[in-house]
């Protein structure tokens, strides 16, 4: 379903699951060093950065089926016509990769936390660095459609559609 812009709700779980996405990525050397330890030991150790990094997770995880809804319920608005067929399915690619990874790095690092398993560790770590990737083309798309092609992306997921 197609819509003229995001509804108020999605552009805020938008930038609330950026902002929780930046405090895993700064913080998250803490969880790592806890999770060493517990490997190594078999003691877990819930300090400050590891109840952070657990309850930001959760979150993303929460935000992520919410925000799935809402597309589904909402929509979204339709891709520029400016952009090319490969740019639409790169688009949806990426897009869809994010919501399988909001999804995914929470639970591997659930699985990795609640079990000890350094397997779903590593897989968590290996999603960690596919989310990265994806940020920066994610961002760096959104500023050249903003500000190379000046076709308004920026306002999309700032400005509600009432």
């Amino acid at each position: 379903m197609s819509v003229s812009g995001y509804s108020r709700m999605q552009i805020r779980l938008h930038w609330a699951v950026v902002v929780l996405l930046a405090v895993q990525f700064l913080l998250g050397g803490g969880m790592e060093s806890a999770f060493g330890r517990f490997l190594e030991t078999g003691e877990k150790s819930l300090g400050f950065f590891v109840a952070i990094h657990i309850g930001a997770g959760v979150l993303v995880l929460i935000f992520a089926f919410w925000r799935i809804a809402l597309r589904m319920l909402h929509g979204v608005p339709a891709h520029d016509p400016s952009h090319s067929p490969a740019q639409v399915m790169v688009a949806r690619v990426t897009y869809g990769l994010f919501y399988l990874l909001m999804v995914l790095l929470p639970v591997s690092g659930m699985i990795a936390w609640s079990q000890g398993s350094a397997l779903a560790g590593n897989v968590h770590a290996v999603l960690r660095v596919l989310m990265m990737v994806l940020i920066i083309v994610h961002v760096l798309a959104a500023l050249a459609g903003q500000f190379i092609k000046k076709d308004g992306t920026l306002v999309r997921m700032m400005k509600p559609v009432e």
